[in-house]
């Protein structure tokens, strides 16, 4: 019986070839989505869970509430703390520090290299973490002064063929300390929200006081903590005693410290500053939303499928009366037609198995091999693909099945069968329920591309297009950078140069000051950054009030400074020129007041900034250059380069690159929205060109008669197009509001942002109406062009 119907599903899948298409395709497109949809959420879920103790690992984090602060989450906390809990509190079974050092100059024998990603680590980093040592003792790893651990990357670009092992190399030209390597760890995974090449001993040397004093200083907020409690339920415990013991060590009141869950530093750190290590960071509401996209294509898809076994049910009516005759049971008939669904899904699985292997690499996902593999290699992941698949089949032929097998043969047989009323309703809630989803994704991809639009055009207070900025951490690299200056000058395509402590985009530090008129006991915190008087011009930023740094006042250097907008309104000046802020205890007085510009991503507001002088060599160099011959430029700019620092490989970047890296989490997931979002109006275009066509063979013989007495062609397009134009004038009055509350949620985490018009829902209802007419438009056209002789003989 079984085979049966196996044949009979098969022959009826031939029979109607359009209607098999539409399914398969729409089913198809509409899971593959679904697949590559969950591959990324299933990655993204996947961050630091190859960590056993994983549930009872946190990080501590510190909020700051001083004033001037906007965004007072930061992810680093005080050097001592993390010792200090683990000593006092029963709860802490361990605790391990890491500080950022950045990147650093390797050099191993006549070989200089760069290190991306260094790190200042305790041995307990192994102990705590399951980064596997694939060389050298964990147990002993970095406990000593002067030790390293290299990934296994960086070890084979440094020491080639060697065995880094016992092996020393200098690190920034530090040539009187020489660094043992210790130990090799694997790569960091990709669903890892650590980053490292290299991990060098945080333990300092005895004659190195000035590490001891930073590490047992409860006056600085300085490094990244993790910590592993003997139970997850015991955070709440450990929060309230961590705020004892920082009183107790006469840390500012303005300062609280919280413990974070491991499982929630890759999602749910999108306002976290100082967030170092954390650079792929995502937001747990863009994988919500993306599972919702995917639910949305499934379920227009499923609908799709439903409506046309619905429609297309009258034209088995026969069928299914002949076999009611010669004794078929009403759950054999259900269970022939459940069959055909399963059957059309299933054979819609291995159809978007292969579109799957083709698109799915634009993820950009971390993985090896085939993708389909990838899935059934995992027998849980595999159960719940079929399982869903059989599901799908079950639910979206449930409704087609039961009005198929409770025909009457009698009213069948004798031709007076008409399509019952639930069914026009169902095919019509579907529809509505297919395009409210189209048009809410519609409105959503809108506004999305919109902001992140806003967000690429907006005047962010300096132009960073043609600037090229050099890293100068070493202090050999600063110590020549006045010959580099000298010798770059030289181009004509060089526009200007400057020096600065950092670079937008690149995360500023900040510094508690005391301005004129503020009570003694409140607590401001800015950022702060330092320049030479080149920078401003150089960068393109403006001055609202006052001057410049400037070489002819040498009493720049200590006794003025300069702030932003932000920090002239937040301390209610309305004249700041003239005015005091002491920083470190001494006094300076504020010479000029700069045009706000951006120095981080728009979900924050523009703090608060200090600017000090600094004419002496900086850490970054920033060279702006002439549009035209950018390639030759670079290259001249090497040559200078190499010239004057030959033991050091030449890097740059450009700002405005290293500006977009701030949006690359939300540019990715608005341009998942927009490819998901036109794949699934493609998939319910595909089902009202279904339902249109249905619709068109169904009132052949009234499209026929209303020609024969003299209808037009256009309104008999508007005839049979009107009834879809309705359901999709619902849908839009049921999308337009609630994808106003969830957007409006969404565009909330943005500091600057668009603001929601009433053209954007107007837009998307046109749009939404056009897709419509356009599926639909084919089938009526034909239909109102036949020849109503031929029309008129139909059946």
């Amino acid at each position: 019986m079984f085979k049966n119907y196996i044949k009979i599903a098969l022959r009826n899948l031939v029979k109607s070839k359009a209607t098999s298409f539409i399914n398969i395709i729409g089913l198809a497109v509409g899971m593959a989505c679904c697949l590559m949809i969950f591959l990324y959420v299933n990655h993204e879920f996947s961050y630091d869970t190859f960590h056993e103790d994983r549930e009872r690992i946190f990080r501590v984090l510190t909020i700051d509430e001083a004033l001037g602060v906007s965004s007072n989450l930061v992810g680093i906390t005080l050097p001592p703390l993390g010792p200090a809990i683990q000593e006092a509190f029963l709860e802490v079974e361990e605790a391990t520090r890491t500080l950022g050092n950045g990147r650093s100059l390797l050099t191993y024998g006549e070989k200089n290299i760069y290190a991306q990603d260094v790190i200042f680590a305790e041995p307990s980093m192994f102990s705590i973490f399951d980064f596997e040592l694939t060389a050298g003792d964990p147990q002993t790893a970095l406990s000593r002064p002067y030790t390293a651990v290299f990934s296994e990357s960086m070890a084979k670009n440094v020491f080639g063929e060697d065995n880094p092992l016992g092996q020393s190399f200098v690190m920034d030209n530090d040539n009187e300390n020489p660094i043992e390597v210790v130990g090799i760890v694997e790569d960091t995974p990709s669903n890892s929200h650590f980053r490292y090449d290299l991990m060098v001993s945080l333990y300092p040397a005895e004659q190195d006081s000035n590490i001891a004093q930073f590490l047992a200083s409860w006056g600085t907020i300085a490094m990244r903590t993790y910590v592993r409690l003997d139970d997850p339920a015991s955070e709440a415990v450990v929060n309230a005693k961590m705020e004892t013991l920082i009183r107790e060590h006469n840390v500012s009141d303005n300062f609280k410290v919280i413990l974070q869950p491991l499982k929630d530093v890759h999602l749910g750190s999108k306002n976290i500053l100082f967030d170092g290590y954390n650079l792929n960071k995502s937001d747990i509401n863009y994988i919500y939303s993306l599972a919702a996209v995917a639910i949305f294509v499934i379920l227009i898809a499923a609908f799709n499928f439903m409506n046309l076994s619905t429609a297309r049910s009258t034209a088995r009516a026969k069928e299914v009366g002949m076999r009611k005759v010669i004794g078929a049971m009403r759950f054999q008939l259900i269970g022939q037609y459940l069959g055909e669904t399963v059957l059309v899904c299933f054979l819609s699985l291995c159809l978007s198995l292969g579109l799957l292997e083709i698109f799915a690499p634009y993820l950009d996902l971390p993985i090896e091999g085939s993708y389909t593999l990838h899935l059934f290699s995992d027998p849980f992941i595999a159960g719940g693909i079929l399982l869903a698949t059989l599901l799908i089949g079950l639910l979206a032929g449930s409704y087609p099945a039961l009005v198929l097998s409770a025909f009457r043969p009698v009213m069948v047989l004798k031709g007076s069968f008409r399509t019952s009323k639930s069914g026009i309703w169902l095919r019509r809630v579907l529809v509505v329920m297919q395009f409210t989803a189209s048009i809410g994704m519609i409105i959503a991809t809108i506004l999305v591309y919109q902001q992140l639009n806003f967000m690429r055009n907006k005047n962010i207070g300096f132009d960073r297009e043609q600037v090229l900025a050099i890293s100068l951490g070493d202090p050999a690299v600063r110590q020549t950078s006045e010959a580099l200056i000298n010798d770059l000058k030289q181009n004509a395509s060089v526009v200007s140069i400057a020096q600065s402590t950092t670079l937008p985009g690149r995360g500023f530090g900040r510094t508690g000051i005391q301005p004129e008129g503020a009570a003694e006991d409140d607590v401001w915190i800015v950022s702060i950054m330092a320049f030479n008087d080149q920078f401003l011009p150089a960068m393109g930023m403006e001055m609202a009030a006052g001057r410049n740094f400037s070489r002819e006042h040498p009493s720049d250097r200590e006794e003025a400074i300069l702030i932003n907008e932000a920090a002239a309104e937040a301390l209610g000046w309305d004249s700041s020129i003239g005015k005091t802020i002491s920083q470190g205890g001494t006094p300076r007085t504020v010479i000029g007041v700069v045009k706000n510009f951006h120095f981080a991503n728009m979900r924050h507001k523009i703090e608060p900034l200090i600017m000090r002088y600094n004419p002496d060599p900086l850490g970054t160099l920033s060279i702006r250059i002439q549009a035209g011959n950018i390639p030759e430029t670079i290259a001249a700019i090497q040559s200078a380069w190499e010239k004057i620092n030959p033991s050091h490989p030449f890097e740059y970047s450009f700002i405005d690159d290293e500006f977009e890296q701030l949006y690359r989490s939300d540019q990715g997931f608005a341009q998942l929205v927009i490819n998901f979002t036109i794949l699934a109006i493609l998939i319910a275009c595909l089902g009202l060109f279904g339902l249109a066509t249905f619709s068109a063979e169904q009132r052949t013989k009234e499209v026929g008669i209303r020609k024969t007495l003299g209808a037009s062609v256009p309104g008999l397009v508007a005839l049979l197009s009107k009834e879809f134009v309705k359901l999709v004038g619902i849908a839009f009055v049921i999308a337009s509001p609630l994808a106003y509350v969830l957007m409006n949620d969404w565009l909330a985490d943005f500091a600057y942002r668009i603001n929601i018009g009433w053209e954007i829902f107007l837009l998307s209802g046109i749009l939404a109406l056009m897709i419509a007419l356009l599926s639909v438009s084919y089938n009526a056209i034909k239909a109102a062009l036949a020849n109503p002789v031929k029309t008129l003989r139909y059946e």
